[in-house]
């Protein structure tokens, strides 16, 4: 049974529920499986056998930018993280799924966390965090994380994945971050290759600076500089 099937009950009442935290913006709220197993899939965007934009059941409407994990296509090494419980970023095109569903796998494939998100009710670039309360990465160990989008028809365009690697600073790394203002140190972990603090604390900047576009031009540069030129001025979505 697909994932699709697994949450196709209907729940008026926890439709309702979560179609209010949509129209509130609340874009990135992680949610239970047990939450949303019975919500029915939106079809709010349209009337008949079609969508504007595209078919109903299609997932994703036409001339939209494609699902895109924020991670480097310029390299072909690990993607690395300091934290315990990293920050995923991912751009999310317009579509009619019904949300989102998380999974982080270790590298003998066993699950280590899973959830279901709910989505933005416009295209943009969310950040899915690990909870605090789950197991934490360990240090050298490699994981592989999927993002799908649950539709009404499943189709291979509606998953992205990557990988993520936590390591420990450095002591020359540990040095610099700390005769680095704040603002500047994104750069020092891009430098070093440290891919998930750049981005986090890059969008942390944005989020707290929201008139200075000083930030949100670093923020591209570093999206482009990496192969991600086509998502990045997308409109980055609150946690």
């Amino acid at each position: 049974m697909n994932i699709y099937q697994k949450n196709l009950l209907s729940s008026l009442k926890l439709k309702t529920l979560v179609l209010t935290l949509l129209f509130l913006g609340l874009s990135t709220i992680s949610l239970s499986r047990n939450t949303l197993a019975n919500i029915t899939p939106r079809t709010d965007r349209g009337t008949g056998d079609t969508v504007p934009g595209g078919t109903r059941g299609s997932c994703f409407y036409e001339g939209q930018k494609p699902l895109t994990p924020l991670t480097p296509k310029t390299n072909n090494r690990q993607v690395l993280t300091l934290a315990s419980h990293p920050t995923i970023f991912i751009y999310v095109p317009e579509n009619t799924a019904i949300a989102g569903e998380f999974i982080l796998k270790d590298s003998t494939q066993k699950k280590v966390y899973e959830d279901i998100v709910l989505l933005p009710d416009s295209q943009g670039i969310i950040g899915i965090k690990i909870p605090t309360d789950q197991p934490e990465l360990k240090v050298g160990k490699n994981y592989n994380w999927t993002f799908s989008l649950i539709c009404e028809t499943p189709i291979p365009e509606a998953m992205v994945e990557g990988s993520i690697q936590r390591v420990n600073p450095s002591a020359d790394l540990t040095t610099k971050l700390q005769k680095t203002p704040e603002s500047d140190r994104w750069l020092i972990y891009s430098e070093a290759g440290i891919w998930y603090e750049a981005l986090v604390t890059l969008a942390e900047l944005i989020r707290s600076n929201p008139n200075d576009v000083k930030f949100t031009s670093e923020w591209q540069n570093l999206l482009n500089s990496v192969g991600l030129n086509e998502v990045a001025t997308e409109p980055l979505k609150e946690p």
